[in-house]
Protein backbone atom coordinates (compact mmCIF):
# COMPACT_ATOMS: atom_id res chain seq x y z
CA UNK A 1 0.00 0.00 0.00
CA UNK A 2 2.43 2.40 0.87
CA UNK A 3 4.46 1.63 -2.61
CA UNK A 4 1.05 3.15 -4.38
CA UNK A 5 1.06 5.65 -2.43
CA UNK A 6 4.20 6.66 -3.10
CA UNK A 7 3.40 6.72 -7.09
CA UNK A 8 1.28 9.95 -6.25
CA UNK A 9 3.60 13.06 -6.52
CA UNK A 10 3.57 17.01 -7.36
CA UNK A 11 3.42 15.61 -11.32
CA UNK A 12 1.31 12.69 -10.71
CA UNK A 13 -1.35 14.42 -8.01
CA UNK A 14 -4.33 12.23 -10.24
CA UNK A 15 -3.64 9.01 -11.70
CA UNK A 16 -5.75 6.10 -13.69
CA UNK A 17 -5.33 2.34 -12.51
CA UNK A 18 -2.87 2.01 -15.63
CA UNK A 19 -0.55 4.95 -14.06
CA UNK A 20 -0.48 3.66 -10.90
CA UNK A 21 0.18 -0.07 -11.78
CA UNK A 22 2.81 0.96 -14.24
CA UNK A 23 4.82 3.41 -11.67
CA UNK A 24 4.45 0.96 -8.73
CA UNK A 25 5.30 -1.87 -10.67
CA UNK A 26 2.81 -4.05 -8.97
CA UNK A 27 0.60 -6.26 -10.95
CA UNK A 28 -2.58 -4.82 -12.53
CA UNK A 29 -4.89 -7.89 -10.51
CA UNK A 30 -3.42 -7.20 -6.95
CA UNK A 31 -3.04 -3.19 -7.75
CA UNK A 32 -6.71 -3.04 -8.74
CA UNK A 33 -7.74 -5.06 -5.63
CA UNK A 34 -5.61 -3.08 -3.77
CA UNK A 35 -6.57 0.00 -4.92
CA UNK A 36 -10.37 -0.99 -3.96
CA UNK A 37 -9.21 -1.84 -0.33
CA UNK A 38 -7.34 1.54 -0.27
CA UNK A 39 -10.43 3.28 -1.40
CA UNK A 40 -12.63 1.58 1.67
CA UNK A 41 -9.99 2.56 4.28
CA UNK A 42 -9.82 6.40 2.90
CA UNK A 43 -5.99 5.73 1.99
CA UNK A 44 -7.08 7.06 -1.51
CA UNK A 45 -10.35 8.60 -3.30
CA UNK A 46 -11.59 7.82 -6.95
CA UNK A 47 -13.16 10.13 -8.44
CA UNK A 48 -16.17 10.13 -11.51
CA UNK A 49 -13.63 9.76 -14.32
CA UNK A 50 -12.35 6.89 -12.68
CA UNK A 51 -8.89 8.53 -11.51
CA UNK A 52 -7.10 7.92 -8.04
CA UNK A 53 -6.48 10.53 -5.66
CA UNK A 54 -4.97 10.86 -2.29
CA UNK A 55 -7.33 9.93 0.47
CA UNK A 56 -8.70 11.83 3.53
CA UNK A 57 -7.55 9.67 5.77
CA UNK A 58 -3.55 10.34 4.86
CA UNK A 59 -4.23 13.97 5.13
CA UNK A 60 -5.94 13.25 8.92
CA UNK A 61 -3.02 11.09 9.75
CA UNK A 62 -0.88 13.82 8.26
CA UNK A 63 -1.82 16.60 10.49
CA UNK A 64 -1.09 14.48 13.46
CA UNK A 65 2.80 14.41 12.79
CA UNK A 66 4.80 16.70 15.19
CA UNK A 67 6.02 18.79 11.70
CA UNK A 68 2.11 19.19 11.23
CA UNK A 69 1.12 20.48 14.94
CA UNK A 70 4.56 21.32 15.80
CA UNK A 71 6.77 23.21 13.64
CA UNK A 72 4.01 24.64 11.42
CA UNK A 73 1.99 25.86 14.90
CA UNK A 74 5.08 27.63 15.76
CA UNK A 75 6.04 29.15 12.76
CA UNK A 76 3.04 30.18 11.47
CA UNK A 77 2.41 33.87 13.43
CA UNK A 78 6.46 34.82 12.47
CA UNK A 79 5.41 33.40 8.64
CA UNK A 80 2.45 35.92 8.35
CA UNK A 81 5.15 38.84 9.83
CA UNK A 82 7.73 38.11 7.37
CA UNK A 83 4.80 38.36 4.92
CA UNK A 84 4.03 41.11 5.72
CA UNK A 85 7.36 42.77 5.44
CA UNK A 86 8.78 41.04 2.46
CA UNK A 87 5.20 40.48 0.04
CA UNK A 88 6.49 37.95 -1.30
CA UNK A 89 5.54 33.77 -1.25
CA UNK A 90 6.85 32.82 2.00
CA UNK A 91 7.43 29.03 2.64
CA UNK A 92 8.83 26.95 5.63
CA UNK A 93 10.70 23.34 4.00
CA UNK A 94 11.83 20.50 6.32
CA UNK A 95 14.21 17.18 4.86
CA UNK A 96 12.59 14.18 3.97
CA UNK A 97 15.03 11.67 2.97
CA UNK A 98 16.41 13.39 -0.07
CA UNK A 99 14.05 16.05 -0.47
CA UNK A 100 12.57 18.97 0.63
CA UNK A 101 9.37 18.66 2.09
CA UNK A 102 7.17 21.87 1.86
CA UNK A 103 5.12 21.84 5.19
CA UNK A 104 3.74 25.40 4.69
CA UNK A 105 3.00 27.97 2.45
CA UNK A 106 1.85 31.79 2.43
CA UNK A 107 1.11 33.98 -0.22
CA UNK A 108 -0.77 37.22 -0.96
CA UNK A 109 -2.94 37.56 -3.28
CA UNK A 110 -1.09 39.46 -6.14
CA UNK A 111 1.31 36.30 -6.87
CA UNK A 112 -0.74 34.28 -9.05
CA UNK A 113 -1.01 30.18 -9.33
CA UNK A 114 1.69 28.92 -6.81
CA UNK A 115 4.77 26.85 -7.80
CA UNK A 116 4.42 24.80 -4.98
CA UNK A 117 2.14 23.68 -1.86
CA UNK A 118 2.39 21.91 0.87
CA UNK A 119 2.89 18.20 0.81
CA UNK A 120 5.37 18.91 -2.53
CA UNK A 121 8.46 17.29 -2.50
CA UNK A 122 11.64 19.23 -4.50
CA UNK A 123 14.66 17.57 -5.20
CA UNK A 124 17.36 19.43 -2.88
CA UNK A 125 19.75 20.69 -5.79
CA UNK A 126 17.03 22.45 -7.50
CA UNK A 127 15.47 24.58 -4.38
CA UNK A 128 16.88 27.08 -2.13
CA UNK A 129 15.56 25.30 0.74
CA UNK A 130 17.32 22.40 -0.58
CA UNK A 131 20.53 23.91 -0.70
CA UNK A 132 20.25 24.74 2.88
CA UNK A 133 19.96 21.22 4.07
CA UNK A 134 22.49 19.92 1.89
CA UNK A 135 25.20 22.91 2.89
CA UNK A 136 24.42 22.14 6.51
CA UNK A 137 25.34 18.19 6.18
CA UNK A 138 21.68 17.08 5.63
CA UNK A 139 23.16 13.61 3.47
CA UNK A 140 26.45 13.35 5.62
CA UNK A 141 29.89 14.94 4.21
CA UNK A 142 29.56 14.22 0.71
CA UNK A 143 26.10 14.35 -0.26
CA UNK A 144 26.67 14.87 -4.00
CA UNK A 145 28.05 11.88 -4.21
CA UNK A 146 25.00 9.93 -3.63
CA UNK A 147 22.82 12.57 -4.69
CA UNK A 148 20.94 12.80 -8.34
CA UNK A 149 21.45 16.08 -9.83
CA UNK A 150 18.94 15.93 -12.76
CA UNK A 151 17.87 18.82 -14.42
CA UNK A 152 14.43 20.04 -13.64
CA UNK A 153 15.19 23.45 -16.03
CA UNK A 154 17.54 24.44 -18.21
CA UNK A 155 18.90 26.80 -15.09
CA UNK A 156 19.35 23.64 -12.48
CA UNK A 157 22.93 23.08 -11.43
CA UNK A 158 23.88 19.03 -12.58
CA UNK A 159 27.34 19.41 -12.36
CA UNK A 160 28.78 18.02 -9.17
CA UNK A 161 31.69 20.46 -8.60
CA UNK A 162 29.96 24.18 -9.44
CA UNK A 163 27.16 22.56 -6.89
CA UNK A 164 29.65 21.91 -4.47
CA UNK A 165 31.10 25.30 -4.88
CA UNK A 166 27.97 26.79 -4.25
CA UNK A 167 27.14 24.65 -1.08
CA UNK A 168 30.95 25.89 0.57
CA UNK A 169 29.29 29.69 -0.53
CA UNK A 170 26.23 28.91 1.38
CA UNK A 171 27.99 27.80 4.38
CA UNK A 172 30.14 30.52 4.72
CA UNK A 173 27.32 33.39 4.34
CA UNK A 174 24.37 31.44 5.97
CA UNK A 175 21.75 31.44 2.91
CA UNK A 176 21.14 30.49 -0.55
CA UNK A 177 19.92 30.86 -3.66
CA UNK A 178 18.16 29.43 -6.98
CA UNK A 179 17.10 31.05 -10.03
CA UNK A 180 14.95 29.10 -11.95
CA UNK A 181 16.49 26.42 -11.02
CA UNK A 182 12.67 24.14 -10.11
CA UNK A 183 10.64 26.33 -11.94
CA UNK A 184 10.98 28.61 -14.80
CA UNK A 185 9.90 31.90 -13.42
CA UNK A 186 10.66 31.34 -9.92
CA UNK A 187 13.62 32.59 -7.63
CA UNK A 188 14.31 31.37 -3.91
CA UNK A 189 16.17 32.66 -1.02
CA UNK A 190 16.37 30.70 2.15
CA UNK A 191 18.02 30.60 5.27
CA UNK A 192 18.46 27.47 7.88
CA UNK A 193 15.92 27.12 10.64
CA UNK A 194 17.95 25.75 14.05
CA UNK A 195 16.54 23.35 16.96
CA UNK A 196 18.03 23.03 20.01
CA UNK A 197 21.09 21.08 19.74
CA UNK A 198 22.05 23.53 16.89
CA UNK A 199 20.95 21.17 14.00
CA UNK A 200 19.32 22.21 11.32
CA UNK A 201 15.40 21.69 11.68
CA UNK A 202 14.25 23.56 8.49
CA UNK A 203 14.16 25.57 6.50
CA UNK A 204 12.46 29.06 5.84
CA UNK A 205 12.40 31.28 2.69
CA UNK A 206 10.87 33.22 0.24
CA UNK A 207 10.17 32.78 -3.55
CA UNK A 208 9.55 35.37 -6.27
CA UNK A 209 8.61 36.11 -9.90
CA UNK A 210 11.64 38.21 -10.37
CA UNK A 211 14.70 38.33 -9.69
CA UNK A 212 16.24 40.35 -6.32
CA UNK A 213 18.33 42.92 -7.30
CA UNK A 214 20.04 42.29 -3.95
CA UNK A 215 19.46 39.07 -2.25
CA UNK A 216 20.95 40.41 0.82
CA UNK A 217 18.66 43.45 1.60
CA UNK A 218 16.06 40.20 2.22
CA UNK A 219 18.35 38.35 4.13
CA UNK A 220 17.97 40.05 7.47
CA UNK A 221 14.19 39.48 7.93
CA UNK A 222 14.90 36.24 6.91
CA UNK A 223 17.24 35.64 9.33
CA UNK A 224 14.99 37.49 12.10
CA UNK A 225 12.05 35.37 11.32
CA UNK A 226 14.25 32.52 11.30
CA UNK A 227 15.62 33.30 14.54
CA UNK A 228 12.23 33.70 16.23
CA UNK A 229 10.98 30.29 14.88
CA UNK A 230 14.20 28.47 16.39
CA UNK A 231 13.71 30.24 19.95
CA UNK A 232 9.85 29.29 20.20
CA UNK A 233 10.78 25.65 19.00
CA UNK A 234 13.47 25.77 21.19
CA UNK A 235 11.27 26.85 24.23
CA UNK A 236 8.29 24.67 23.02
CA UNK A 237 10.91 21.25 23.28
CA UNK A 238 11.85 22.26 26.33
CA UNK A 239 8.79 22.83 28.53
CA UNK A 240 7.52 19.47 26.92
CA UNK A 241 10.95 17.73 27.77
Amino acid sequence: MVQLLRTFDQQHRRQTLTQVCRRSGIPLATCHRMLREMTRLGLVAQQQNGQFTIGHLVWELGMLSPVQRGLRQVASPFMQDLLAATRQIVNLFVLDTDRALLVERMSGSAVGEPFAVPGDRLPLHTSAAGKVFLAHGALGEDPLSVLALTKETAHSIASSSLLREELGLIGRRGWATTAEEQVDGAWGLAVPVFGLGGEVVAALGIVTVAPLEDPSRVVPALKVTSAAISRAMVGREMREN
